[in-house]
C-alpha cells in the first residue's frame, strides 16, 4: 500500500515571479501572498489583507492572469515551461521496501 501524507507546496511567487521575467510583465501579475494578515505581490504593493483570514495563517492566491500565462507557456513546450521547476513538492512517502 503506497501512503502519501504531509504535502507541502512552496516556490510559488518565485515561479511567478521568474516566468514573467522574460517579457518584463510583473505589472500583469495579480497574484497575492498573505502572511499574519498582511498581503504583498511581486510588485511590491502590500498592505493589510481584507479577507477571512486568521492572524497566523499563510497562503496565496494564484490570480487568472497568472494562470492563463501558466497554462499558455505548459501548452507552448519544454523550453517554456522552465518556470515549473521552481516549483518544490515535499510529502512523506510510506511504501512496501520493494517499491
Amino acid at each position: 500500500m503506497l501512503k502519501i501524507e504531509n504535502t507541502d507546496v512552496v516556490g510559488w511567487e518565485a515561479a511567478i515571479r521568474g516566468m514573467r521575467n522574460p517579457m518584463n510583465s510583473w505589472d500583469n501579475s495579480d497574484s497575492i501572498f498573505v502572511k499574519d494578515g498582511e498581503y504583498h505581490d511581486i510588485c511590491g504593493n502590500s498592505g493589510p489583507f481584507n479577507g477571512t483570514v486568521t492572524d497566523t495563517e499563510t497562503f496565496f492566491e494564484i490570480g487568472e492572469k497568472d494562470f492563463d500565462l501558466m497554462k499558455r507557456l505548459r501548452n507552448a513546450g519544454t523550453d517554456h515551461r522552465k518556470f515549473m521547476r521552481m516549483i518544490t513538492v515535499y510529502a512523506d512517502i510510506t511504501a512496501p521496501l520493494y517499491w
